[in-house]
């Protein structure tokens, strides 16, 4: 019976033993899958997590493209300075705040995106605001420092009296002269025409070159009607402008250094061929109404800005997920 007994319990502390040997490995195997569905959404990327990321980048380019671009510029200097410094502030303290996030490996993903996104924008947003900036605002202060005239005659007037001008209304009787223009080649296509108040080539009375060009009061053609990619390989036809026709007929001067001594080129193949002076060439963009023309320029940047945030949110948010699975890739939680 001793013998039976003892049998006995040997069998109870057997099952006993292995009973709390199954439960001990059942609670380490629970906290194990824990810890693994912690990391695992850890390392989730969520898509709040990317829109933040596109969303806060999208608004650094802004802020940065206005301050850059627009008329705060101008007339809020300090205001745009104060912007772009807590932009920059931002940017540094996101960063900075990663690094050491990192160092003391705690969850950083963030960071690290949000510091990428603000610098992004920042730099990119300034780039394409400076560009904006040359060919919008910053021509209208030009033209503002300038004068306007109106009633020029093109037959009597040399362009060397007006020198400080920006906008010119000429008499009724002017027109361009498409059957006198000319096309010069570098790149692009310049072409030319004259501003004229009678054709060149036609059988009037007046002087005329050796190439049966009329040779005007003035003496010299100085006052042109220009455009690129806007005319015949020769010049003609002239559609640099969409109506050579209408009243009042009036030109922007161009500033561009650039394009004029393109221009400038051209008007010197001009006078080699027709035998005609052009002693102080004014190259004009011919419109109806220059001074709306320059009006306009003020808004070219905060325009164009609307489309480009749009744009920019897009791409944003695409470079916001890549730059997750970045730092995914490389064990950033």
């Amino acid at each position: 019976l001793k013998a039976i007994l003892a049998l006995a319990a040997r069998i109870v502390i057997v099952h006993v033993f292995q009973g709390t040997n199954q439960s001990y490995s059942a609670m380490k195997l629970s906290a194990e899958s824990t810890f693994l569905l912690k990391k695992q959404l850890q390392q989730a990327i969520g898509p709040l997590d990317v829109l933040a990321g596109g969303a806060g980048s999208t608004l650094a380019f802004v802020i940065s493209f206005a301050c850059v671009a627009c008329s705060i510029r101008a007339t809020s200097s300090s205001l745009a300075v104060l912007l772009m410094a807590a932009l920059v502030g931002s940017a540094v303290a996101t960063t900075y705040l990663g690094i050491v996030k990192a160092r003391q490996r705690k969850p950083v993903r963030h960071w690290l995106v949000g510091a990428a996104a603000l610098w992004a924008g920042l730099v990119i947003g300034a780039v394409i605001g400076n560009t904006y900036w040359y060919i919008g605002y910053a021509k209208y202060q030009a033209y503002q420092e300038m004068a306007s005239y109106v009633n020029i005659d093109p037959s009597r007037d040399k362009a060397g009296s007006y020198m400080d001008a920006a906008s010119l209304y000429f008499q009724e009787t002017t027109f361009v002269d498409a059957n006198a223009a000319l096309a010069f080649r570098n790149g692009l296509t310049y072409c030319i025409a004259p501003i004229v108040t009678e054709p060149l080539q036609s059988g009037s009375n007046s002087s005329k070159t050796a190439s049966g060009f009329n040779i005007p009061k003035s003496g010299s053609i100085d006052f042109w009607a220009v455009g690129t990619d806007c005319c015949g390989t020769s010049g003609t036809p002239f559609l640099c402008t969409a109506d050579l026709s209408y009243s009042p007929h009036a030109g922007l001067r161009l500033l561009d250094d650039t394009e004029r001594a393109m221009y400038q080129l051209a008007v010197q193949e001009w006078t080699a061929t027709t035998g005609l002076a052009s002693k102080h060439p004014m190259f004009l963009t011919w419109m109806q109404d220059p001074l709306e023309a320059q009006y306009q320029l003020k808004s070219v940047a905060s325009t164009a800005l609307v489309l480009l945030s749009m744009v920019y949110f897009v791409v944003a948010i695409f470079i916001s997920y890549l730059l997750h699975m970045f730092f995914r890739h490389w064990k950033f939680q």
